[in-house]
């Protein structure tokens, strides 16, 4: 019996999938972020051969060689190579941008895979003609991109929180929300652990000034000092994105600041995808356009504005929900590399496999 690894790795987690070649699902792994844009690389080196050794482990399979390992993460080869350097893996294939998460997708859908949307810590889009053209959108990373993304929702949900203390805007739940999700004091606090890990205020009993002051806007009278702590750092990528469900919550329970964010988060996404079917001519053509990723949890407060802009340009694309996480796209991409035929019976010992391990369904 041959053996195959799939890993789907990035800004939130990496996962990986165990699978024999009929495509009955053996183990299961899951670890910390992968994306070597924005972690340390030994952490990243650390937590992909985590996730395999899990898999593995989970299968009874640690030790045993395996035919093909499928992956798509924002890794190095070199990196790959050294979180594997206990393994015996005779073959590695790097998955091309959003061809995961299209595997993942094909076999289930009734129209053909046109645009995948990904949203999770970060944001991109990737399209395909039937005639095998492709482009994409989007990925541009934290500062200059990634509109619509978990980070950029959960710095939209910050700022949003600044807007009310200074009364540029309505007071908005958020506030209490983000403070007991990360312990923040106050809005200074929340400033300088999410850019630089603390501050020092310096003296402002000198400080001339007209009328005496409660002392409520003391601290911010005085010159404010960034000053990294020892063991202290700016909030992750991924920890500002873990404020995405808040603001979802926030939002149901009908305040208006999250749900301008989530409903500007959706029409981004879906200018991504518009900006791809664009791209690739396909504005006339009826397709799928399949959204992954944590963001398009949040439901309708982010799938209908990026329905209504997806139809706006491309009126024949249908939203398709995606039913399993890019890891089993990877399975079947590994699959595909060793010479399995895709067929139906391989697709249904994947597919019922995945009931074991609910980590690799949507």
């Amino acid at each position: 019996m041959r053996y195959v690894l799939g890993v789907d790795g990035g800004g939130s987690k990496v996962t990986c999938l165990l699978a024999d070649e009929t495509g009955q699902l053996r183990g299961y792994g899951r670890a910390e972020p992968v994306d070597l844009n924005y972690i340390e690389r030994p952490l990243a080196v650390k937590a992909l051969r985590q996730a395999v050794q899990k898999a593995l482990e989970a299968g009874g399979l640690l030790g045993t060689p395996i035919e093909a390992l499928c992956i798509s993460a924002p890794m190095d080869a070199a990196a790959i190579d050294e979180a594997l350097d206990t393994l015996t893996v005779h073959r590695i294939l790097e998955a091309a941008k959003g061809e995961t998460a299209r595997w993942a997708a094909h076999y289930w859908v009734e129209q053909p895979v046109g645009v995948i949307v990904d949203a999770g810590v970060g944001s991109s889009a990737r399209g395909w003609t039937q005639e095998g053209q492709c482009a994409g959108a989007g990925g541009w990373g934290a500062v200059l991109g990634d509109e619509g993304s978990g980070y950029w929702i959960g710095m939209q949900a910050m700022r949003a929180v600044l807007r009310a203390h200074d009364g540029r805007g309505e007071d908005t739940l958020l506030t209490q929300m983000i403070f007991d999700h990360f312990g923040f004091r106050d809005v200074l606090d929340m400033v300088f652990r999410a850019s630089c890990g603390m501050m020092v205020v310096q003296d402002v009993d000198h400080l001339v000034g007209i009328g005496a002051d409660s002392g409520a806007e003391a601290a911010r009278a005085g010159t404010l000092v960034r000053k990294m702590k020892l063991g202290n750092s700016p909030l992750p990528r991924h920890e500002i994105a873990s404020l995405c469900p808040l603001v979802v919550r926030a939002a149901q329970q009908g305040d208006h600041a999250a749900q301008h964010i989530l409903a500007s988060a959706g029409r981004a996404l879906g200018e991504l995808a518009v900006a791809v079917i664009r791209r690739l001519y396909m504005a006339l053509e009826s397709f799928a356009v399949v959204p992954f990723g944590g963001v398009f949890k949040a439901g309708d407060l982010i799938l209908s504005p990026f329905r209504e802009t997806i139809a706006a340009a491309a009126p024949q694309a249908q939203i398709t929900l995606p039913r399993f996480e890019p890891v089993v796209g990877a399975v079947l991409l590994a699959l595909d590399g060793i010479g399995v035929t895709i067929d139906w019976p391989v697709l249904e010992s994947l597919e019922q496999g995945t009931v074991r391990f609910p980590g690799c369904r949507v």
